[in-house]
């Protein structure tokens, strides 16, 4: 693991949310001023096919990218943009036993209006 791999994992672990790879690239020019932002997106990248972090791509604006790859599902505020984890293992066991075989992987992404957003709509 590189210097500059290590950095970037780290800097995923220490904050919380789904940072885009130019906040990652931000952050990482905090500690380290000369890294190169093609180095943090090859190595996201490189992360990503090595299963270390996930990759999401999102509908509106640049992709995150999420220190668990864990299955796992997402809650997307398609008001303000808020991401957050929700746990789905009931729903993925749910989906194997209509199917009949172990689900390998999957990305689920809920969209819904979180209570601030539907605040203020109701206002």
């Amino acid at each position: 693991m590189t210097r500059q791999r290590a950095l970037i994992l780290n800097i995923m672990r220490e904050n919380p949310g789904h940072l885009t790879a130019d906040e990652i690239y931000a952050l990482a020019r905090e500690q380290m001023p000369g890294i190169a932002r093609g180095t943090v997106y090859r190595n996201l990248k490189l992360m990503e096919q090595d299963r270390e972090i996930a990759k999401l791509e999102m509908p509106e604006g640049p992709d995150r990218f999420d220190k668990t790859s864990a299955p796992h599902g997402h809650l997307y505020c398609d008001g303000c943009g808020s991401l957050q984890d929700i746990p789905v293992i009931g729903l993925v066991r749910d989906i194997e036993a209509v199917i009949g075989t172990e689900v390998r992987s999957y990305q689920l992404t809920i969209h819904y209006l979180c209570p601030a957003c539907r605040s203020k709509l109701s206002q």
